[in-house]
């Protein structure tokens, strides 16, 4: 039985009929200092029913409870019960529930759902820039906890390979011919794109008749397109290959795999047929030429689903994708990982949703983010001021080889130089993930390279150093690293001991909080936290110096510590490194 559930069954009997009604394990606390104990339990909602001031209660509720199994000491402080875990009990529990897999199945939920989780969502014959990692290192980080959580996860990702921005580019490259090159195509299309988009601009500076010219030039690509005209359809089907295959590279690199892919090309026809539906049923109308669902009675702007041209839009394809998820999944569960600017976009395509009658519209969710952003300001594809993501890889693995170089240590100068590179690719991986999922969701995050790759700082390259720590103990302990050997009088229980082993065993708790915040950065923060007890317990109790008993409870300390910070990275999709 694990301390926590020994405090509750303990009070629980004490209470007697008192404990009916009341929620005694969402009532129990932390004290807020080490030396008060490990868990408290307050008596303010007792003293109504037993008619008393709460420091009494918590007086005689103490006085009644006996200390045994996982529960050293129990002591009264004022209105609380304060509760001392046996710190070696805890530790040998953790170890033994790690050992048979209950600690990680304990993280499960009771109501598992299959859950569509569609994230990344890349634009064809644009940049796929740094900014865009904040949504693929989310939206792998929720596949992976809700997975954890127990959940039937389908990964989706949905490509923006049609309209009018696919065509700006195709214009450009038709109307200025050149050769592509043999590597990075993508972002070189990308480049194409942020050049049409400012010969645009150009254009309709020299006044309206100039810009409705180009514009027009680039709406016939769009219609030699949808007509499916041969050269030109050629010409997208090639270079939105090109695209297709860099991102397939950029998620193999990141270690993320998706379960299913949707095309906005796939959902023209489909999108087309659903707003002629509801236009007959009612449910959308006409105005000024462009079909739209009215949202005035739930308080927003109307949603429009299709141009006074007859073109459709996202919104279009996105109200024949939601039903697409849900009749050919059979999912209970629809996720939108994408960036808070669209917040107004999926309230009014939720709302028309429900407005068309649609039952699981209810359950469908906008996981809004906030937007990566250069020290200098924002990015953008269109004015060509977003980082590709094939630079900031080599940037960041160039990074983290200088300051590897910098700081090598004896017994590494034998690495290859291959070696050393495939670890400063898997470091530069860490930062980078680390880097975007660090921020809460709400919050901005300001790529600093620098930063990001400061192994002494709140960094993922920190976290990979704390395990390769760790597996440098482990080698020198040898055999012994791993037995799980906790003896009774070994005097195990100090400060750093227990701080380190709590924050261990708070572990589930944060992976449940993620699943219903869908923020990630609980996770983040919690691994970065532990690295730091970790580096104080390192500091503060020597493992193999210390005596036998003692050394074999700390060793099996840190290879708990290891155990749940591997499943913690993985949560978020770091992949670890034996040495640094």
């Amino acid at each position: 039985m694990s301390f926590r559930d020994a405090v509750i069954e303990a009070l629980t009997r004490a209470l007697g009929p008192d404990a009916e009604g009341l929620d005694i394990a969402a009532l129990l606390t932390s004290p807020p200092k080490a030396e008060m104990g490990d868990l408290a339990f307050p008596c303010f909602p007792l003293a109504k029913v037993r008619k008393a001031p709460p420091p009494k209660i918590a007086g005689e509720l103490a006085a009644g409870l006996e200390a045994g199994g996982p529960i050293a000491r129990v002591a009264a402080m004022g209105p609380y019960v304060n509760f001392f875990a046996d710190s070696g009990a805890q530790l040998a529990g953790l170890h033994a529930a790690l050992a048979d897999g209950s600690f990680f199945e304990s993280m499960q939920t009771d109501t598992p759902k299959r859950v569509m989780i569609e994230f990344s969502q890349p634009n064809t014959h644009k940049v796929f820039h740094v900014g865009h990692v904040r949504n693929v290192a989310l939206g792998d980080a929720l596949v992976r906890v809700f997975r954890a959580r127990g959940h039937d996860v389908v990964a989706a990702n949905y490509y923006g390979d049609f309209g009018i921005d696919v065509a700006k580019c195709l214009w450009w490259l038709t109307t200025h011919p050149q050769d592509p090159p043999i590597e990075h195509r993508a972002a070189w299309l990308g480049r194409a794109y942020t050049a049409a988009t400012l010969a645009v601009e150009e254009a309709e500076a020299e006044g309206k008749e100039a810009g409705d010219r180009i514009k027009a030039d680039i709406r016939a690509v769009l219609t030699r397109m949808e007509e499916g005209e041969p050269e030109i359809t050629a010409l997208y089907k090639e270079t939105r290959q090109w695209c297709l295959d860099e991102f397939k590279e950029a998620y193999d690199n990141f270690g993320v795999v998706f379960d299913h892919d949707f095309f906005e090309s796939e959902l023209e026809e489909a999108g087309n047929a659903v707003v002629d539906e509801y236009l007959e049923k009612g449910v959308f109308v006409e105005s000024q030429g462009a079909i739209i669902c009215d949202l005035e009675d739930k308080k927003m702007p109307p949603a429009l689903v299709r141009k006074s041209d007859g073109s459709s839009l996202y919104m279009t394809w996105d109200l024949a994708l939601a039903q697409e998820k849900f009749d050919k999944f059979d999912i209970e569960t629809s996720m939108y990982v994408v960036a808070a600017e669209q917040t107004l976009h999926f309230q009014q395509l939720f709302a028309s949703l429900e407005k068309m009658g649609y039952q699981r519209a209810k359950d469908c969710r906008h996981v809004s983010y906030e937007l990566v952003m250069l020290p200098e300001g924002k990015m953008s594809s269109r004015k060509g001021t977003a980082i590709p993501l094939s630079e900031l890889r080599e940037s960041i693995i160039a990074s983290i080889e200088a300051k590897m170089k910098a700081d090598l240590r004896v017994e590494h100068e034998d690495w290859s130089e291959q070696q050393s590179r495939e670890i400063a690719r898997k470091v530069g991986q860490a930062c980078t993930k680390y880097g975007m999922l660090q921020m809460g969701n709400n919050r901005r995050v300001v790529f600093d390279m620098d930063a990001w790759t400061n192994p002494e700082g709140d960094t993922g390259a920190y976290l990979l150093y704390s395990l390769a720590r760790i597996a440098g103990i482990h080698r020198k302990a040898g055999e012994q690293a791993k037995e799980g050997a906790v003896p009774a009088e070994s005097g195990f229980g100090s400060e750093e001991e227990r701080d380190l082993l709590n924050h261990l065993l708070a572990f589930a708790g944060v992976v449940e909080r993620v699943e219903s915040t869908c923020d990630p950065s609980h996770v983040a923060h919690w691994l970065f936290q532990c690295a730091k007890h970790f580096s104080r317990f390192y500091q503060q109790c020597p493992v193999l110096q210390a005596e036998p008993g003692l050394r074999a409870a700390r060793l099996t300390l840190v290879a708990c510590t290891e155990t749940v910070m591997r499943r913690g990275l993985d949560l978020i999709g770091i992949v670890p490194v034996e040495a640094m």
